[in-house]
């Protein structure tokens, strides 16, 4: 696995086996950075996929995880060290990290998912699932009929809703009796947040990353216009 490090404007790479990694300032860690906590940060990494859990806590994409609590580290996501050190992932194939998280993490069998948006369930007990935005409403929440169901047991009935406006979803807390963080920040019941690609919600001790749909760069001019009329024959009849 290709992880990168970096600390004091200093970038190094290092290619570590699958196996489980300690992060920290300790003289057994397995990656050591001088200052910090030991053990601070402990990796587990298989083929396709990166878990992490910390000992205090740490900034880690768009959020703060909490102590003890395993989350999967997504492509591109920083790991904050420290003031100056941090640590991230690369993508496995060169494509934008939430690509990459559809079509070479997140596919059973290999097989390429829908390019549209969805939630991926990184830290919790369902960590490891995709939930495809289908509708213009989706429901989080533990009841059957939330088309985001957790098994999450400090997520209520229903907890969050997820509203399509203008090619993104805006989220909403309805009312659990948990709070909803988008980011690390509360959310409001009434208006709620309108998401953007890589957005980080937590609902019990759940964190949710949101993608948001593909886009596909219009076509150019070129792209667009009919074929070129086949050449006229020369003068002298030759074609």
């Amino acid at each position: 696995m290709h992880v990168r490090f970096e600390a004091g404007g200093l970038r190094s790479d290092l290619e570590l086996q699958a196996g489980t990694w300690t992060v920290g300032g300790g003289t057994d860690d397995g990656v050591r950075f001088p200052g910090l906590l030991p053990r601070l940060l402990e990796l587990d990494l298989t083929e396709d996929r990166v878990w992490l859990r910390c000992t205090a806590p740490c900034p880690v994409g768009r959020a703060v995880l909490a102590p003890d609590l395993r989350r999967w580290l997504l492509p591109g996501e920083r790991v904050q060290l420290s003031a100056q050190a941090c640590l991230w992932v690369e993508a496995a194939v060169e494509v934008p990290a939430t690509v990459a998280l559809v079509r070479s993490l997140l596919a059973p069998g290999g097989a390429a998912l829908s390019v549209g948006p969805l939630l991926a369930c990184v830290a919790g007990r369902d960590a490891g699932r995709v939930f495809p935005l289908l509708g213009p409403v989706t429901e989080v929440g533990r009841l059957p009929g939330c088309a985001v169901q957790l098994a999450d047991g400090a997520v209520s009935r229903r907890h969050l809703q997820l509203v399509g406006e203008g090619g993104a979803h805006r989220v909403r807390d309805v009312g659990g009796r948990n709070r909803a963080r988008c980011n690390g920040r509360w959310l409001r019941a009434r208006r709620g947040v309108l998401l953007t690609d890589g957005d980080l919600l937590e609902v019990g001790r759940s964190l949710l990353h949101y993608r948001a749909p593909d886009v596909e760069p219009p076509l150019t001019a070129s792209e667009t216009a009919p074929p070129a009329p086949p050449g006229a024959p020369s003068d002298g009849g030759a074609g």
